[in-house]
């Protein structure tokens, strides 16, 4: 580390240990390496985390450790995802990744030593790890095991450990690791975990039909006629229904049901690939709602403000 800072800094910098521990409590002592660091003249805490922690738990570590120390805390990062050094230097909280980046905003620096490096356009995930990822949101999961998560979500725990293997794969900031238990915990700010997930996200869509006639069956309502029982949005002549990929073959539909496209259609089928219970259970869940949206209803005013007066009311 002294050797990274100095190198990038193009000054000396002074490392030793830490040795005021009597100020914090057990906990902090174990969960960091601390040193004493003396940049430009100005003496910080350097804090290594011993184990991969969440963003949340950083940021909530950090303050206290300034408030324990009396000295501005630095964060001494083996890894981080590009959602959360975005947010760090949003915040102000300073860190080094080493190899990568230093950010001292308390000496007006905000250094990048690997300009070259690419972000990872990862594919969309999987049908069950959006499911996760989405329940964990609504439900505000906090350090859920695989076998608690396979059990919420009434999966085996060998899907759930592939879904935690997904997440990792692709730096999602909620998985966190201690004595080899992986365990999620979601963003508090729902908007923000939104907004930082999205991306990732699959239309839930896999195949729609307009059907001559209303199938014999109850649904749950989707697209602009869930929207309508979410908001004051006006319900649309042709109502829009979903059923999932698990349920859709005993629905038997045939090509004799289905009509002509010159027609009108009686109803719009929507296979969905997976289904979260929200609220009373009579329309698909919100985001998924908003997911299955085409970007021409996300862009009509009347659609937009629908969709924001929901995500108000249900979600955030």
């Amino acid at each position: 580390m002294k050797n990274y800072l100095e190198a990038v800094l193009h000054q000396d910098v002074d490392i030793h240990p830490f040795t005021d521990t009597r100020k914090l409590p057990l906990a902090y002592r174990n969960s960091f390496l601390l040193s004493n660091v003396v940049i430009s003249g100005q003496i910080a805490l350097l804090a290594e985390p011993v184990e991969h922690e969440t963003l949340s738990v950083l940021k909530r570590q950090h303050g206290q450790l300034e408030l324990y120390t009396g000295l501005r805390c630095i964060l001494a990062l083996k890894d981080i995802s590009n959602y959360a050094r975005e947010i760090m230097v949003k915040e102000g909280i300073p860190f080094v990744w080493e190899g990568h980046q230093v950010y001292l905003p308390f000496l007006g620096m905000l250094l990048d030593t690997d300009k070259s490096r690419k972000v990872h356009q990862c594919e969309k995930i999987s049908f069950l790890t959006q499911r996760l990822l989405l329940t964990a949101l609504y439900q505000s999961w906090e350090e859920v095991t695989v076998t608690k998560a396979a059990g919420m979500l009434g999966v085996t725990k060998t899907a759930v450990s592939n879904s935690f293997n997904e997440l990792e794969a692709i730096n999602l900031p909620y998985l966190s690791a201690k004595n080899r238990a992986r365990k999620l915990t979601m963003e508090k700010d729902k908007q923000m975990a939104w907004e930082n997930m999205k991306e990732v996200l699959r239309n839930p869509v896999i195949a729609t039909y307009a059907l001559k006639e209303y199938p014999e069956v109850n649904l749950l309502t989707a697209g602009l006629t869930a929207l309508a029982e979410y908001s004051l949005l006006s319900e649309p002549s042709c109502p829009t229904f979903a059923v999932s990929k698990k349920a859709i073959s005993s629905l038997k539909i045939t090509k004799s049901m289905l009509a002509a496209a010159e027609d009108i259609p009686a109803c719009i089928l929507q296979e969905i690939g997976y289904q979260i219970d929200f609220g009373v259970g009579m329309a698909i869940d919100p985001l998924s709602l908003v997911l299955s949206l085409s970007d021409e209803e996300k862009d009509e005013p009347r659609i937009s403000m629908a969709v924001d007066e929901m995500l108000e009311r249900y979600v955030w």
